[in-house]
């Protein structure tokens, strides 16, 4: 596939304290990205040509107005400006309302180029629900952004290595608050959109396994109700619908040797750590966390901004790479 044929993918600095910057100028500086989709880096000139100094690299940063004027060849980033961040405007590791407000408006500008149609996906880097607070706006992650701008009901993240996919009901908030949330409804769609998801990445008639809430999976109700009478019903749906699902199964054992087995293609998780241990312990520096149930072809990384080590040079750049790579397969049919 020649150059002007890949996708171009937008790749967000996000927020600008934590490692984000420095991922995205490590991608920029291996020419395997520019072998799978012409990258388009959306953020703040003087924090990325910071970013490329903290290691030796011959890349150099030009400012595009467009997407369509990039010349997306290794050794250049192509970059749209965006986010007034000024020298003094932030502390490395500490994020603030200036990181916040930037990491939206380069999450907006991305997302809005793909509604335009000017660009075939987008990876953010890692985002700070923090920073986003300090810049006064309510933000529990990418998906609830994009759904947001889309006017999508059912956005879901779901967490994915290529091989093990695991999609969360409910996400970035207290465990009291998603054992609250938690209803057929909201199970149902997350099967829905989780079966979608997988078939995008070319597996036609996907079997996915949904986790149980309780220990045991409630073990008959011995453990609580919520397995037979939220989640039992919901799976029950999805079948109904032609969808190739099965459970509640105990969390503690569905994942065992999920990487090698084939069972399941996919699964569906109750809430957050539920979905992200086996990710994370199996594929950290991997996986990505890709929105569904939003008509906008997005993923990020599956860490944080590792505030700690941000701006040491040292951060790992594997898990943006392969968010990169993931979303530009997905660009193909994605519009479809």
């Amino acid at each position: 596939m020649s150059n002007h044929e890949l996708p171009i993918v937008a790749i967000t600095m996000s927020e600008a304290s934590g490692i984000g910057p420095e991922i995205l100028a490590k991608v920029f500086a291996n020419p395997e990205i520019f072998q799978v989709c012409r990258p388009l880096a959306i953020g703040n000139k003087r924090v990325m040509e910071r970013a490329l100094s903290l290691f030796d690299n011959r890349v150099t940063v030009r400012t595009v107005e467009d997407p369509a004027d990039g010349a997306y060849t290794y050794g250049t980033m192509d970059l749209m400006e965006v986010g007034d961040l000024p020298e003094g405007s932030f502390e490395d590791g500490c994020p603030n309302a200036n990181t916040g407000r930037a990491m939206l408006e380069c999450t907006r500008k991305a997302v809005n180029l793909f509604l335009d149609g000017k660009i075939g996906g987008a990876v953010g880097c890692p985002h700070s629900k923090y920073a986003a607070e300090l810049a006064g706006e309510y933000f529990d992650g990418y998906p609830g952004l994009i759904a947001q701008m889309t006017n999508s009901p059912h956005p879901y993240l779901m967490l994915s290595n290529g091989k093990l996919c695991v999609s969360n009901v409910t996400l970035h908030v207290s465990l009291r608050k998603a054992l609250d949330m938690l209803s057929e409804d909201l199970v149902y769609h997350c099967i829905v959109e989780t079966e979608k998801a997988v078939r995008a990445f070319g597996i036609e008639r996907p079997r996915l396994a949904v986790s149980g809430l309780n220990p045991h999976a409630g073990e008959n109700r011995m453990f609580g109700d919520e397995d037979l009478d939220i989640i039992t019903p919901a799976i029950q749906r999805a079948k109904q619908e032609g969808i190739l699902v099965s459970g509640p199964y105990p969390a503690d054992s569905l994942f065992n040797h999920c990487l090698t087995n084939d069972r399941f293609d996919g699964y569906v998780a109750m809430y957050h750590d539920q979905a992200h241990l086996p990710v994370k312990v199996l594929a950290f520096d991997e996986s990505s966390a890709v929105a569904i149930g939003v008509p906008v072809n997005w993923a990020t990384v599956d860490h944080g901004c590792a505030s700690d080590i941000a701006w040491k040079g040292i951060a790992n750049p594997n898990a943006l790479l392969q968010t990169i790579k993931l979303v530009s397969r997905r660009a193909e049919g994605f519009r479809a």
